[in-house]
């Protein structure tokens, strides 16, 4: 995919995708001031998408995306003395397939920032507390995003779906799932970029490149094992390699 390719479809992303949303996940018009969080999930650089694409790893493995869900709680900005400034209640869910990967926040104050911040997934309480409390278009409800396991399983954090092959030779494909949920994955991702908002309406463009979850630190490679729904010995373990690789995943491409 070359690079004009690229650019038309993050501005898809940007312009048309899907409608930029508040805290509730509810499509807004652009606003005239505060900042909007698009997200642009990337393979080596290229716009990763769902469906027919195929996307290899180092190994020679080649994948094919299905499925990438999130849910991130404590979405904050941060400002220059450390102190965060929660966008919202906190609280997104954003979705690959369904192009759910803009959102506005009109309401972020004028100032000067150095970063970006998250949590993968809500904390212990509301992890484990009533989803039905949530409205229907709030990203912590169940029925909307599809990420909840019920009542001892809480929140699915990340769903990343989709089938893979031994080689781009190779016929015939193997699926591939990992579900991340449990407070043990609750780590906290900070993106560093220096930015201010004056009063005008701001885009910021997070990177989430998904080759990153597959090599450093450690090689995955998907024929010795492509299941983790996070339970089990073996599982956590897998799980843990993914997410910590996950640390290099995430970027501020723009702020502007």
């Amino acid at each position: 995919m070359n690079k004009k390719h690229l650019l038309t479809i993050a501005a898809g992303i940007l312009l048309g995708f899907s409608a930029c949303r508040e805290k509730t996940g509810e499509p807004l018009q652009e606003p005239s001031k505060g900042i909007t969080i698009t997200v642009l999930p990337t393979w080596e650089g290229n716009a990763m998408v769902t469906g027919k694409m195929q996307y290899q790893k180092p190994d020679g493995e080649v994948l094919q995306l299905r499925t990438w869900g999130m849910i991130i709680a404590k979405l904050s900005l941060v400002k220059n003395d450390n102190s965060l400034v929660m966008l919202g209640d906190g609280y997104q869910w954003i979705d690959v397939a369904s192009g759910r990967l803009s959102f506005n926040y009109p309401e972020a104050p004028v100032g000067s920032y150095k970063g970006i911040q998250f949590q993968l997934g809500p904390d212990s309480s509301v992890n484990h507390g009533d989803p039905t409390i949530w409205p229907a278009n709030h990203p912590l409800n169940g029925n909307l995003t599809g990420l909840h396991w019920g009542w001892s399983g809480g929140y699915i954090f990340q769903a990343f779906d989709g089938e893979f092959k031994d080689s781009m030779s190779q016929t015939g494909n193997k699926g591939f799932s990992f579900h991340t949920a449990g407070n043990l994955f609750n780590r906290t991702f900070f993106m560093p970029a220096t930015f201010d908002l004056d009063g005008t309406w701001k885009t910021a463009v997070l990177e989430f490149k998904a080759e990153e979850y597959f090599k450093n630190p450690v090689e995955i490679h998907l024929k010795n094992k492509a299941v983790s729904h996070s339970t089990g010995a073996d599982e956590i373990n897998l799980m843990n390699k993914l997410i910590d690789n996950a640390s290099d995943a995430f970027s501020v491409k723009s702020v502007k």
